[in-house]
């Protein structure tokens, strides 16, 4: 089952790798990213347990889905917010920059850029923290 998962996983990530472009041929500005700080290195469970919900390994309870649904619910409501807010300032830090803005005229923005995604990563390790209070070890072990 492991196995199969595993291959699922590098299965999407090859296609999300060559299947996405990283620049916009509209505009030839790069595409946006995630808002988190630490990208690549926490894991994204409640993707995982999203991919195995009906996994019979796994054996969600339904008591775990509805817990588990509210924490998703929670996190990318305020992840998406936020990265709503990191796009467009990092959008305007460009165009200024671009613009020739002083490194010093632009350090309020690039403060404020820095808070919104140190406030996204926290949103990210909450909700790490919360799935990880409503699985149990063993099914930690599954998605991990």
């Amino acid at each position: 089952m492991k196995t199969k998962f595993l291959s699922l996983l590098t299965a999407a990530a090859l296609i999300g790798t060559f299947g996405v472009t990283t620049l916009q041929a509209k505009n030839g500005t790069q595409k946006q990213g995630k808002p988190f700080l630490i990208l690549g290195k926490l894991p994204h469970l409640t993707g995982l347990v999203k991919l195995m919900w009906d996994d019979e390994d796994l054996a969600l309870t339904a008591e775990q889905q509805k817990k588990l649904l509210v924490v998703r619910k929670n996190t990318m409501t305020q992840a998406k917010a936020l990265g709503q807010k990191v796009n467009a300032l990092e959008a305007q830090i460009i165009i200024s920059s671009n613009e020739g803005a002083t490194p010093a005229s632009l350090k309020k923005q690039v403060s404020e850029l820095a808070d919104l995604r140190a406030a996204a990563t926290m949103v990210h390790l909450d909700c790490i923290y919360d799935t990880r209070q409503i699985l149990t070890k063993e099914q930690l072990y599954i998605l991990e």
